[in-house]
């Protein structure tokens, strides 16, 4: 049991999974809409977009709905625009667009959602930071293999001296008898 929690420490695998931190939120005209974005904070290179889109009264989730997101940069002017569907998400209550941002600083998202002929738009700003660096978003899988003959080496040091100690007690015991 103690092997696989070890195990399970050491590989930190990534989860891919739709969502992410909760970027919009707005109520109104029946419908709640939640826009999460991963990964958090937001940086500048690929961006997974999901919105949740609930019925007001009951919260049920809504799977009938055209989706869209738009995103302008403030300084630059620059814009994208994606069509969020429920094919590209894992978790099929959520509609996803994959967007590839390319520059840092404020964007201004708008959602606009279109369900039995009513539009629905809810529009913010987010934080776009720029782009971690490639070594430090990969450290823990580049520290695996030293980590690793580390340890090896420590555990044969520690069953190395186990065999010493073990061999100069069968020798004072037979020296004895």
């Amino acid at each position: 049991m103690r092997k696989v929690i070890i195990l399970a420490a050491l590989f930190r695998l990534p989860v891919l999974a739709d969502g992410g931190a909760v970027q919009l939120r707005d109520e109104g005209e029946g419908l709640v809409v939640t826009l999460f974005a991963a990964p958090d904070p937001l940086s500048t290179g690929p961006v997974d977009l999901s919105v949740l889109l609930q019925k007001r009264d009951s919260l049920e989730p809504v799977l009938d709905a055209a989706v869209s997101v738009a995103m302008h940069a403030v300084a630059s002017g620059s814009e994208l625009r994606a069509q969020a569907t429920r094919e590209r998400a894992q978790n099929k209550l959520l509609y996803a667009a994959p967007v590839t941002l390319g520059e840092s600083g404020k964007w201004r998202i708008q959602v606009t959602v279109l369900r039995l002929g009513v539009r629905r738009e809810i529009t913010g700003i987010v934080d776009v930071s720029p782009n971690r660096q490639k070594l430090t978003s990969y450290w823990s899988y580049l520290a695996f293999p030293p980590l690793t003959v580390l340890f090896f080496a420590v555990r044969e040091q520690l069953l190395l001296r186990r065999s010493r100690r073990s061999r100069e007690e069968a020798l004072c015991n037979s020296t004895w008898n």
